[in-house]
């Protein structure tokens, strides 16, 4: 599957079981953190940063996946976008229908109007970085997201990009 050495979970010790043990027990290691085992230190930075979201206050949880879930599917990643319809299905209730109807029409997403003002400039950014303007911003900024949140949602969703890539690369 791999063309680089990867680590199993079984198999794994030091600084790759420390990234593996950001996944709870009921969910197993996503193929792309075991890709990433073959670099033991960015593979334990990416877990950081999956700690660093998942105990981010002002993004949740449900907002994050619906922004994985359109990016994976955006951009090509089959793999991301069937992990995250997985999670949307299973914790947020969504059916195959509504996920359908989510990749068709993003700015219906079921989400808060704010979340999904931020849904929206986040697939803007990654796919037309050179129409965001101040405006854009502004927007997000009276709907009550900081500047932080903001570089953090499209930060997620671009990092989405990078691993798709590296993924189609290694997986053959």
């Amino acid at each position: 599957m791999f063309i680089l050495n990867h680590v199993k979970p079984e198999a794994a010790t030091g600084k790759v079981a420390e990234a593996y043990a950001v996944f709870p027990a009921a969910i197993p290691v996503p193929e792309p953190m075991l890709m990433m085992s073959a670099s033991p230190d960015l593979a334990h930075l990416q877990s950081n940063i999956i700690r660093y979201f998942h105990s981010q206050k002002g993004l949740d949880l449900g907002l994050l996946a619906t922004i994985r879930y359109l990016v994976a599917t955006e951009f090509d990643y089959p793999y991301c976008q069937n992990f995250n319809a997985g999670l949307l299905e299973k914790a947020g209730g969504m059916s195959r229908a509504d996920l359908e109807n989510l990749k068709a029409h993003p700015e219906k997403a079921p989400l808060e109007e704010s979340q999904r003002e931020l849904l929206l400039f986040v697939l803007k950014a990654l796919k037309t970085p050179e129409k965001v303007d101040k405006a854009d911003v502004a927007k997000l900024h009276d709907l009550g997201w900081t500047d932080q949140n903001i570089f953090d949602a499209v930060y997620h969703g671009a990092s989405m990009v990078a691993l798709s890539l590296m993924f189609k690369a290694f997986v053959k």
